[in-house]
């Protein structure tokens, strides 16, 4: 299944634009930080946010996406050469190239099977590559102070608006590694993104300077499991 027929393609622009700007932008220099350059492969457009970063920095640059409309609203949102998009369901994906690079950047919660895709795309890694997976926390900082204040019943529940994005379910930094090792991978790294200790409300209504937003970037790295994301790097044994 794919994760665009289970979404409303407009609700991340209306819902969450703080964290997204934050997140989306960060997460693709992270991704480059610990790369090697050359060819990559990412799974969905979303944003745009990474898609137009990366498509600046790899040499070849493949994107799978199964939305026409997503594809329709990127190119009219992007002008960006050098984008190669492949209209289709992540699963049914083929190809017989190697890319130095996958990402799955928040991806893995729309899916339905997250562990089958992590298996499928292991296959389409060159030699000494590595995919990056990017999942939202359900034991961030902010979902466990707000269990700890009897605001949310259950930490690992989805909230409406999880439900409006088409998420599936959350992830904990124990239960991805747990999936990923599963799959035969190997984790060389591992990487919070955004300590976010308060609501997203509440760093809007606090107005926040871009140093201390850029600062819960950069102190997270370090501590994924109380980031609002995790950030995996994981390549196959040899």
């Amino acid at each position: 299944m794919s994760l665009e027929n289970e979404q409303d393609s407009t609700a991340y622009d209306r819902t969450y634009v703080l964290d997204n700007r934050l997140t989306l932008q960060w997460y693709p220099q992270r991704v480059v930080a610990m790369a090697q350059t050359g060819s990559m492969l990412e799974l969905g457009l979303g944003h745009g946010y990474s898609t137009e970063y990366f498509a600046k920095t790899f040499q070849r640059y493949q994107v799978v996406e199964g939305s026409q409309e997503m594809i329709d609203r990127f190119r009219k949102r992007f002008a960006i050469e050098g984008v190669d998009i492949a209209q289709g369901y992540f699963e049914d994906f083929e190809t017989d190239e190697r890319f130095d690079v996958i990402g799955m950047g928040f991806v893995l919660e729309h899916v339905d099977d997250p562990a089958a895709i992590i298996r499928r795309y292991a296959q389409f890694l060159s030699p000494g590559g590595s995919i990056y997976i990017a999942v939202p926390n359900a034991e961030s900082l902010h979902r466990r102070l707000g269990h700890a204040a009897g605001l949310l019943p259950d930490i690992y529940a989805l909230s409406s608006a999880d439900l409006e994005f088409g998420h599936k379910r959350y992830f904990t930094l124990e239960s991805l590694v747990t999936m990923v090792q599963g799959e035969g991978l190997r984790i060389r790294k591992v990487e919070g993104l955004l300590l976010k200790p308060i609501t997203t409300q509440q760093m809007l209504d606090l107005n926040l300077s871009e140093a201390i937003l850029q600062a819960m970037l950069k102190v997270g790295v370090d501590y994924p499991e109380l980031c609002n994301s995790l950030l995996i790097q994981a390549s196959r044994p040899g």
